[in-house]
């Protein structure tokens, strides 16, 4: 039997349930305040103004310039999606969750300070950023892919508009003569200050050569439809949580990728996928799940989350042709967690586990020309308890050596079968990736 989502005031329940905090008392929807959440409230102003402060300090304008440049971009591009996807906060708060704000703004110094600045500085202001993106997930206001998005927009706009600052306006190189060892020193007034001369990457010649960029980092942001999400323990009357208020809210679908050229004909992959959904329900029947029953007219919240990690190792086996064909072989580890609850709480229920399991990808594509190219791509994993496979198709548009976007349409299966419950997920996504290549 198939569990239905009753048909009566579906935007009027959600409403009511997540505007007055004192009836959602469900841990769901609880937010999270104190410390952790005060901390990261600051610290999300706090690394771009030091950026900035620092920058003038040190009397670097054009850095201070480029921070500025690069906080705006991601501001715009923030607050935009949040518009655009509208999506629910995890505690039913209000309609902008995707990506996160206080994330974006913390990256956006972090990200200028390392660009900037170097390593030195750097690597502290990342941990403090990543630390504001953990405390909005600890405090229930994002979901970890809101999260990801929010910091990788900045990370990707800091690339953008930062150059690497020249510390000292004084030079010393050693030299090597015949019959002699020295050092040359070289003063150029200000030029610690300025803004690195751009260098053609096609220029070659002496002292020049094309670099080498065979890695890149790629941030996918886009939608989500679920066709199916069953859900059934052992012994149990299946149900499908596609029609827990499918209309309810927005489902974004994003993921993180970084690939690491080994040569020209092999490379490393590794993908991060993190999806996440909440919705609400008035249950049209009695029904038990994780230990715990729930009956007919309850209103229930399920939580469903899901995180994919994905390590792969592929083979160029056209590396010097219009045409591609990759294939690869890989791991794949993923855990997944379903929870459910009545919205006044005290009837939690959860079934979680996770999965590793062997993976096989192959990816077909061809080259119309210098800038456009298509791909088509499959992937399969498969253990005992786990199966996945998903399909793609993009359309790619490489601006210059280093930064691509491209169109991607896919598809999601996922089939898990444990000893005590069985999930079938399908789902199709549409959206826009962005790809820089170092």
């Amino acid at each position: 039997m198939k569990l239905k989502v009753t048909q009566h005031c579906v935007a009027a329940v959600l409403i009511g349930v997540f505007s007055h905090s004192s009836m959602a008392q469900s841990v769901l929807l609880e937010s999270q305040s104190g410390t952790i959440s005060d901390v990261g409230d600051w610290m999300q102003l706090l690394l771009p103004a030091a950026g900035f402060a620092g920058s003038l300090w040190i009397d670097d304008t054009e850095g201070a310039w480029q921070l500025a440049k690069g906080a705006t971009t991601t501001a715009v591009a923030t607050h935009s999606l949040k518009f655009a996807f509208g999506r629910l906060r995890p505690d039913g708060t209000s309609y902008n969750s995707f990506p996160s704000g206080h994330t974006s703004a913390a990256f956006s110094g972090a990200a200028y300070i390392h660009h900037r600045y170097g390593n030195t500085w750097g690597i502290p202001a990342y941990g403090l950023a990543s630390f504001v993106g953990a405390s909005r997930v600890w405090a229930n206001r994002h979901y970890l892919d809101d999260v990801m998005a929010g910091g990788s927009i900045a990370v990707l706009s800091s690339l953008y508009w930062t150059n690497s600052y020249h510390h000292s306006d004084l030079m010393v190189v050693p030299t090597l003569g015949r019959d002699s060892v020295g050092i040359a020193l070289t003063y150029t007034p200000l030029v610690g200050g300025m803004k690195k001369a751009y260098v053609p990457e096609q220029a070659s010649g002496w002292g020049r050569s094309q670099p080498s960029l065979n890695h890149s980092y790629e941030l996918f942001i886009g939608g989500a439809s679920i066709n199916h999400n069953r859900v059934q323990e052992r012994g149990g009357t299946p149900f499908d949580l596609a029609n827990f208020n499918e209309d309810s809210e927005s489902k974004t679908y994003s993921s993180a990728r970084v690939v690491w050229g080994l040569d020209d004909t092999q490379y490393m992959s590794f993908g991060f996928t993190p999806y996440e959904s909440r919705d609400v329900t008035n249950l049209n029947r009695d029904m038990r799940f994780g230990g715990k029953s729930y009956q007919l007219g309850d209103e229930v919240i399920s939580a469903y989350r899901l995180y994919g990690l994905n390590a792969d190792y592929l083979f160029k086996l056209l590396p010097r042709s219009d045409w591609k064909l990759d294939l690869g072989v890989g791991v794949n580890f993923s855990h997944l967690s379903i929870q459910m609850d009545n919205t006044t709480g005290k009837n939690l229920s959860e079934q979680s586990d996770w999965f590793v399991s062997p993976a096989a990808t192959i990816e077909l594509g061809y080259r119309f020309n210098d800038t456009l190219s298509a791909n088509l791509g499959y992937r399969i994993s498969a253990s005992s308890q786990y199966k996945t496979q998903e399909s793609w198709v993009s359309l790619d548009y490489q601006f210059d050596q280093r930064w691509t976007t491209s169109i991607t349409l896919g598809q999601y299966e996922q089939s898990i079968s444990t000893h005590d419950f069985n999930n079938e997920l399908r789902l199709d996504y549409a959206g826009l990736s962005v790809k820089y290549a170092f």
